[in-house]
């Protein structure tokens, strides 16, 4: 009974997968017409919460935060401390994961027509701060004016260092190619993401297209996704950007091992 069961729910899974591609899609261009409607920043943060929550129960991931770990980075962004947070991609679903779980986050993400598509221009994006769009070349500039310009409460950036692809070495998080987070040798709060398998990996390396990578993230069924929130890392005076970039790296590797 239990086999036929799980047949019969697995069936469903794959019937509404193209309503819930549309609801998705639907929602995050409703989630970009509210936001210009919305004046105060408190406004603003709380829809993209609960916007992020129902992206959760569309795509049928649960997330798995402590208590801890989230007053950690509440701390901290309601402080004067100028940091960014690093954390590992390997998903199409990674920023849609940690906009639900932390408020006042902004991605550095490259330009590209997708975001266009749902409305995130530079000029409505301006009043939200959800997206810092870089371009190649610029990224640094950018990243450093947005950290030395953060105030207390306003958004914290998120950087992926990562290519977003599967690892080279098999149980690892993904290789750090980008310096864009480390160059200005900046305070990093390093937030490690631990998916239920590997079902979910973006393997651009192997040829699968973003279409691919994005649809799969509907076939999951209440998928389990572990955060962690590790100690602020300061660079040390006489460790170039590499040796930095290694240690966060070093360190984001071995917490996510023992998660």
């Amino acid at each position: 009974m239990k086999d036929i069961l799980n047949i019969i729910k697995t069936i469903l899974l794959y019937i509404f997968v193209p309503f819930r591609v549309i609801f998705l899609f639907l929602l995050l261009l409703f989630s970009n017409v509210i936001i210009h409607y919305i004046k105060d920043d408190s406004s603003i943060s709380s829809v993209f919460l609960i916007f992020g929550k129902l992206i959760m129960f569309v795509l049928s991931l649960t997330i798995d935060i402590s208590n801890e770990d989230y007053i950690k980075y509440m701390t901290y962004l309601y402080s004067d401390k100028k940091f960014i947070c690093v954390f590992n991609h390997t998903t199409m679903a990674d920023g849609f994961v940690l906009a639900s779980a932390f408020p006042r986050s902004c991605f550095v993400v490259l330009k590209t027509i997708l975001y266009t598509i749902f409305g995130y221009t530079d000029k409505n994006n301006e009043k939200c701060g959800s997206l810092l769009y870089v371009e190649k070349g610029k990224t640094s500039k950018k990243i450093k004016d947005s950290i030395d310009n953060r105030k207390s409460g306003e958004p914290v950036l998120f950087i992926a260092p990562g290519s977003g692809n599967i690892p080279k070495i098999p149980g690892n998080i993904t290789e750090f190619n980008g310096k864009g987070a480390f160059i200005e040798k900046c305070s990093i709060m390093p937030i490690v993401m631990k998916y239920e398998d590997n079902s979910l990996d973006h393997n651009s390396d192997n040829g699968e297209s973003i279409l691919h990578s994005s649809l799969k993230l509907f076939l999951v069924n209440n998928y389990k996704i572990k955060i962690k929130v590790c100690d602020i890392i300061e660079a040390n005076n006489d460790e170039t950007i590499e040796e930095y970039s290694d240690r966060v790296y070093n360190i984001m590797n071995n917490q996510y091992k023992n998660m």
